[in-house]
């Protein structure tokens, strides 16, 4: 696909920074504007619009103190510190691990044990790490019940999500941790839960074969964690205080149930419907974008050069012309890429899974985040208490 980024000259550059040709040179030398080089002229450089208006933002909140704290809840500037997940230059990486290559052969309970910096243990193994089963009558009731409800209505049945966090070390809750992602699989899929690993219990409970299989495997690995976004940060608030895992996932799965986060899934799938119901993708696109609406699914502001995760599934989807199609005319009159959103929808569709199965998908999968964050942000030992400012009368 073509570049998602706009070049512009090097005096535009200047001008836009309001910065001589010397300090913009400055400003690549250290990383924080990238370059083009002309078509018309190789001896040309341009210089990318997206990372001088990023460098103009983080230049006038470092001239409004006061707005630093304002901006770092909208994409902004670092809040707290974590090893867990690094987002940088268009890249994923897990401690240290970049996502793409594990997502070539590790399983979700690998990635699992990594995040949560586990070292040589492995609480998958242990004894202790076999969940209870549901009550049928609990389990048929929580099916009617949206996917997050579903989930929250059954995490208080695993007594390893009731314990307190407050002053027990980690490796004492890794166990713990191991039931609780295995009783969200089977959550997620209204069913008992068991020991087998996440990719091969959804590979059975949603018939699939060995290819089906290893590609949900490749989907759970890439959404293990996102570093600090919704869910995530309101499970650290909540880690923050001491509460129970299972209290910090309840508040994971609350933000995962809104539109914008978890739910651009379904947004997908309404969109991807309209395009099976009208022949005319181009046209759908375009009266889409002449009534101002936004499309689904595409454009990640951290990622301007394509979400990985989107890339590291897309391309090993059986192919689809007319997905491919979509995805070509995205790019060629929006200049827009598919985000992980369009991945998980695409793989749903081409396996024939259940429909929500996009959302069960992410759900699990970023479950091993938000332990992850828990798990960390409980070292801190200190109550996350941001403030306001006060604008009424």
């Amino acid at each position: 696909m073509q570049h998602a980024d706009k070049f512009i000259t090097a005096d535009r550059a200047s001008a836009e920074l309001g910065v001589s040709r010397a300090t913009l040179y400055a400003y690549v030398s250290r990383g924080l504007i990238r370059t083009s080089i002309a078509s018309d002229d190789p001896r040309r450089k341009l210089y990318s619009t997206h990372d001088i208006e990023a460098l103009k933002k983080r230049k006038a909140v470092g001239r409004r103190p006061g707005q630093v704290a304002a901006n770092a809840l909208d994409w902004g500037l670092p809040v707290l510190e974590s090893a867990i997940t690094e987002i940088a230059e268009g890249s994923l990486c897990y401690r240290g691990h970049n996502a793409l290559d594990l997502s070539e052969k590790a399983t979700l309970e690998e990635v699992a044990c990594l995040l949560w910096n586990c070292g040589d243990a492995d609480p998958f193994a242990d004894a202790k790490a076999t969940p209870p089963p549901w009550p049928w009558p609990i389990l048929d009731l929580a099916n009617n019940l949206p996917l997050t409800e579903r989930c929250q209505t059954l995490l208080p049945l695993v007594e390893a999500g009731r314990l307190t966090t407050w002053r027990r070390d980690n490796r004492r809750l890794w166990p713990g941790a191991a039931v609780i992602l295995r009783a969200i699989v089977g959550a997620c899929t209204s069913s008992q839960p068991n020991t087998k690993p996440a990719h091969l219990f959804l590979a059975d409970a949603w018939q699939t074969d060995e290819l089906g299989a290893d590609l949900i495997r490749r989907a759970l690995v890439l959404q293990a964690d996102h570093e600090l976004n919704a869910s995530a940060f309101a499970v650290r608030v909540v880690a923050s205080t001491g509460a129970s895992l299972g209290a910090c996932l309840n508040a994971g799965l609350s933000a995962l149930s809104g539109p914008l986060h978890g739910g651009m899934t379904s947004l997908v799938e309404l969109l991807f419907d309209e395009l099976d119901n009208d022949g005319d993708i181009e046209r759908v696109i375009e009266e889409r974008l002449r009534r101002g609406e936004t499309i689904p699914g595409f454009h990640h502001p951290l990622y301007p050069d394509g979400d990985p995760r989107a890339t590291g599934l897309l391309p090993y989807l059986p192919p689809n012309a007319r997905r491919d199609e979509f995805l070509q005319i995205m790019n060629d009159t929006a200049g827009q890429l598919p985000t992980c959103d369009v991945a998980l929808v695409s793989l749903r569709r081409s396996l024939n899974l259940p429909r929500g199965s996009a959302l069960a998908i992410f759900a699990i999968a970023r479950t091993v985040g938000w332990i992850a964050h828990a798990l960390e942000q409980k070292l801190d030992d200190k109550l996350i208490r941001p403030r306001a400012r006060y604008v009424g009368q």
